[in-house]
């Protein structure tokens, strides 16, 4: 990708129960091993990241508090072995939002996989879509949705 030539001013591209989530870049690449079909491809790599403040703290300690009763309850290899852990507050915000990928050209483009959060409090997503835009197109346009509804934003990006 050479430029964004088209974003919101605060690159907010989705909000999520009063959480905004940012465009934070978009590369081609390979598609990484994790995203299992697909991994090895040529391929789009999107990244979001949500926007810090009192909410996503707020949702972190709630996080931390739940994760240590987990824990101190046996956690992955005590008695209660088959409770699952607590969900890291992320997913449940970004798991809502979808991308739709378009060019000039008709590629279909298709989620592959991609991973969110990390192993704590982390506010982040990389999806994977393959294939890669052909050298043919010219421009992708990345449009938003939060439970298939469209946000009515997108971002532009020439190749």
């Amino acid at each position: 990708m050479k430029a964004l030539t088209y974003a919101s001013h605060d690159l907010v591209v989705a909000t999520v129960d009063s959480i905004d989530v940012r465009f934070a870049g978009v590369v081609q690449g390979t598609a990484p091993g994790f995203v299992g079909m697909g991994a090895g491809e040529p391929s789009v790599n999107l990244f979001l990241s949500a926007v810090r403040g009192p909410e996503t703290m707020a949702r972190d300690t709630r996080f931390l508090w739940q994760r240590g009763d987990w824990a101190a309850r046996g956690g992955a290899s005590g008695p209660e072995a088959t409770e699952a852990p607590p969900v890291m507050p992320g997913i449940a915000v970004f798991e809502r939002i979808t991308t739709h990928l378009t060019d000039e050209v008709g590629t279909q483009y298709r989620q592959a996989g991609g991973k969110v959060a990390g192993d704590s409090t982390e506010w982040d997503a990389m999806w994977v879509f393959v294939p890669a835009p052909p050298r043919s197109a010219q421009t992708l346009r990345l449009e938003f949705r939060v439970d298939g509804e469209p946000t009515g934003r997108y971002c532009e990006l020439t190749m």
